[in-house]
């Protein structure tokens, strides 16, 4: 019996030593700088949530890129910002977006829940300081352990199939082509009443805090630091409490310039659904904000 539980003790120090060890790799490997090095020609970086995902080509937009990924809470903006800026110092400007929905009680999910930081915790568990990993570790350990099981997994079949390497390319954000063009239907169906239901009460206090934390980092590293709001269906802008928006933004946010674009002429069939551009209306958009971008002191700023 007691030859039989060294055995057992032996193998389980043997499998976390494998696992640290591979965890040790992946860690190494995905912490190496040139894995997140831009073209030297870019100078600005867009970052943002689903509706400046697909609003925003920044194939159409000079000196850009666009790192806007959908469900993505301002807590993993803030790891993903201040990686992409150590990397490349040369980053000149920041355009965050600035939206209704992004301070919602519902971005505490997109921060805390399963499903979230699934999807995020791998991509982005390397570059976290440990303050957010022991936030995630208080409101949700379940998700944490499944996410660190998840990479695990999935970068183990990288370093098999890549002979000890995990795929070079990365996925942070990008620009969506998007091509669907609903609005016509959900108007029919009068969708924008369920939108309402599900919207909520209240507003997501973490989400206001590490958007308080991100123009705090910006300002102490000298990045210049841009507000804006993607264009959005009159349906749904209308059903928005514009007062209580602007009362955060001039209380929280008074000397961060604001780009407002919600009201950017837009026809029906140039969204994809209310809050979202279809390629038709992100090519129109980009090229108006691309002008924005080339000024040095842009209009339209509140």
């Amino acid at each position: 019996m007691k030859s039989f539980l060294l055995k057992c003790t032996a193998f389980i120090v043997l499998l976390l030593l494998v696992v640290v060890g591979i965890r040790t790799i992946i860690v190494r490997q995905k912490q190496n700088p040139n894995r997140y090095k831009l073209d030297a020609s870019v100078e600005h970086i867009i970052l943002g949530h689903s509706q400046p995902e697909c609003g925003l080509n920044d194939s159409l937009i000079a000196h850009t890129k666009n790192f806007s990924q959908g469900g993505e809470a301002y807590f993993y903006t803030y790891t993903k910002l201040k990686k992409l800026i150590e990397v490349n110092p040369k980053i000149k400007t920041v355009y965050l977006s600035f939206s209704n929905n992004q301070l919602e009680q519902k971005m505490d999910e997109w921060t805390f829940d399963a499903v979230y930081i699934n999807d995020k915790y791998p991509a982005y568990f390397f570059a976290m300081d440990w303050k957010e990993k022991k936030l995630l570790w208080k409101h949700n350990p379940k998700a944490v352990l499944q996410s660190e099981q998840l990479l695990l997994k999935n970068n183990l079949v990288d370093l098999v199939k890549y002979k000890g390497k995990i795929r070079p390319e990365i996925y942070w954000g990008d620009y969506l082509y998007l091509k669907r063009q609903k609005t016509d239907s959900l108007i029919q169906v009068n969708y924008v009443q369920t939108i309402v239901k599900e919207r909520g009460k209240g507003i997501s206090e973490i989400n206001l805090t590490y958007l308080k934390k991100i123009v705090h980092w910006c300002k102490e590293h000298n990045i210049q630091l841009l507000f804006y709001r993607t264009p959005v269906h009159t349906v749904l802008s209308e059903t928005y409490d514009e007062k209580a928006f602007d009362s955060i933004r001039k209380k929280h946010f008074s000397t961060v310039p604001f780009l407002d674009c919600i009201d950017f002429p837009l026809s029906n069939e140039e969204f994809g659904d209310f809050d979202h551009l279809n390629y038709k209306g992100a090519r129109k958009f980009s090229s108006f904000f691309n002008q924005l971008v080339q000024q040095k002191s842009p209009l339209n700023l509140k």
